[in-house]
């Protein structure tokens, strides 16, 4: 008899840019090479920015409800009857809170909850009450980081770490780094990324000044910066205004050749906004140390279990763009340093965040609650 297939509803706002999005990707990809899970995938918009989700064998549904409200529960309760999953999968903590009623009045239907995807300085009450319910409701709940549970407190006895996993075929075959470089107007021999959404989360007004501080040393680098953002988006008008009369800093409304340009660069860089945001285990640090960069970031949250400072990179705490502009310039001054620091970063994510790795644990965790 013909074993029947493992039912996984995945349920996440939108596949649009962004980290846990990613994540999603990567873990649909790796679950469709199996014949023994059927995959299905609820969001609320409409947006698919990965063209790889259409190759994939995931049956799509989008909820008419585009806000969510008391009809999104009912909506998606409707679904789950349709579908009669074993796992309800949510992205997110409205879309952990929404799933508790199809959880509790379907048939064995299991909750795996995935929310935790950052590692905030301090959480609201409101996030706090929300994510309480979500996790007595739960039956396991992962997160990407160690300073996710730490955050978060979830219930020891039922809380996991899977960390990200990338599926290193997308870094095969990319364009040359010169042609890029020429494509996006970089004309100078060093460049330096950070590729973040330009939103109040992310400290873009920190790299532009480290930018401008490094050319008082030094006129052969650019700073480029990288990353999604909504039509009028006043964080990115605000640095278009911060690089006003500095060309060679370069902020960049998004782009479809991530990989590419990444892989053009030479350092990696990502700045939070500490008071409001701690990042879990951030995919766009990852992604540039797979492509062998070096990497700068916050002393913060989850990026000090993939950082080392010194060793693939450097951990900043209170430094001042000048601090870190000298660290940058001196750094391009070793090239063997930036080429070991570069390696080191590679070998740490060919180590412990292959997509074949994150996939398995998933896997065995569906198959440990079936």
């Amino acid at each position: 008899m013909k074993k029947e297939k493992i039912k996984i509803l995945f349920f996440i706002g939108t596949l649009g840019s962004g980290g846990k999005e990613r994540r999603l990707l990567e873990l649909m990809t790796y679950l469709n090479q199996s014949e023994n899970f059927s995959l299905y995938l609820v969001t609320k918009q409409t947006d698919v920015m990965f063209d790889n989700f259409f190759k994939l064998k995931v049956e799509w549904i989008s909820l008419n409800s585009k806000k969510l409200s008391l009809g999104s529960f009912f909506e998606f309760s409707k679904i789950v009857r349709k579908i009669n999953p074993d796992f309800i999968h949510t992205w997110g903590n409205k879309y952990t809170f929404i799933s508790i009623p199809s959880k509790l009045f379907g048939k064995n239907i299991k909750l795996i909850n995935s929310q935790i995807t950052s590692a905030p300085p301090k959480l609201s009450w409101s996030e706090r009450l929300i994510s309480r319910l979500n996790f007595n409701f739960s039956d396991i709940i992962l997160s990407n980081s160690f300073a996710g549970i730490d955050a978060y407190n979830p219930p020891k006895s039922k809380s996991a770490v899977i960390y990200n996993g990338l599926n290193f075929k997308r870094f095969i075959d990319l364009p040359d780094k010169k042609q890029i470089r020429d494509k996006f107007g970089i004309s100078t021999e060093f460049v330096i990324v950070m590729v973040a959404s330009y939103s109040q989360n992310k400290d873009y007004d920190r790299f532009f000044k480290v930018g401008q501080a490094l050319q008082k040393l030094r006129n052969d680098t650019s700073f480029l910066g990288v990353g999604y953002c909504e039509d009028d988006e006043p964080f990115f008008k605000n640095a278009v205004a911060l690089c006003h009369g500095f060309p060679n800093l370069i902020p960049i409304p998004g782009t479809s050749e991530v990989e590419a340009l990444v892989n053009a660069c030479d350092i990696g860089v990502l700045f939070s906004n500490t008071e409001l945001h701690g990042e879990g285990i951030s995919n766009a640090i990852i992604e540039c140390m797979a492509l062998g960069k070096p990497v700068i970031a916050n002393d913060a949250g989850g990026t000090k279990e993939i950082v080392k400072d010194e060793w693939n990179g450097y951990l900043i705490q209170d430094e001042s763009p000048d601090e870190i502009a000298l660290k940058i310039h001196n750094l391009l001054g070793q090239p063997e340093t930036l080429k070991k620091m570069g390696e080191n970063s590679k070998e740490r994510i060919l180590q412990d965040f292959s997509l074949k790795k994150m996939g398995t644990e998933f896997e065995n965790i569906y198959r440990t609650l079936s």
